[in-house]
C-alpha cells in the first residue's frame, strides 16, 4: 500500500516543480509602450464608392495621460489616394503635435498605464463643395492601430 501513496506523490511534485510563482515576470506579457497609427477610408454613402482627392485633416487629439486636448499648431494633412484611404502613421501624428508621449525615435505612443493608455484624436474632411465632417478616432493601448470608414456627402 506505501507504493501506491509513492505513486500519486510523483504528479504531485512534478506539478509543484513547473508552478512559476513569479507570474509577473513572464515572457508572454506584453506592457510596452505600443505606437499609433489610424487610417481612414472616406466614402460616398448613397453610392458606396471610396471618394478620391478629400482632404483630411489632423485637428486636435485628448490624451488621458496629460488630461488636456491639445490642438494643432500646424496644419497637417493628407489627401485621399484612388482607395479613398489616408494613413496616419507614428511619425505623423507625433508630428502633429498633439500630446503624444514619443518614443526615443521620435514616435507617437501609449502606455499600458491606467492613466496613459487612451487617446481621442479629431480630424476634419474636406472637399470644394462640401460641407466638412469632423471625425473622432479613439486610441488605446489594447486597439493602438485603428481603421475607420466615414462616409462623406
Amino acid at each position: 500500500m506505501s507504493s501506491f501513496k509513492a505513486l500519486w506523490l510523483v504528479p504531485l511534485l512534478l506539478l509543484s516543480a513547473c508552478w512559476d510563482d513569479d507570474w509577473d515576470d513572464c515572457d508572454h506579457c506584453d506592457d510596452q509602450p505600443r505606437l499609433v497609427s489610424i487610417e481612414i477610408e472616406v466614402y460616398d454613402p448613397v453610392t458606396q464608392f471610396v471618394w478620391e482627392g478629400v482632404t483630411v485633416r489632423i485637428v486636435e487629439a485628448d490624451q488621458e495621460w496629460s488630461g488636456l486636448t491639445h490642438v494643432s499648431p500646424y496644419q497637417i494633412s493628407l489627401i485621399t489616394d484612388s482607395t479613398g484611404r489616408v494613413f496616419f502613421d507614428e511619425f505623423a501624428l507625433a508630428d502633429a503635435s498633439i500630446g503624444f508621449v514619443e518614443d526615443a525615435d521620435g514616435r507617437a505612443v501609449l502606455g499600458d498605464d491606467a492613466f496613459e493608455d487612451e487617446a481621442r484624436v479629431m480630424f476634419e474632411i474636406s472637399a470644394e463643395g462640401h460641407t466638412p465632417v469632423t471625425l473622432f478616432v479613439p486610441l488605446s493601448w489594447h486597439v493602438s492601430d485603428v481603421f475607420v470608414a466615414v462616409p462623406f456627402n
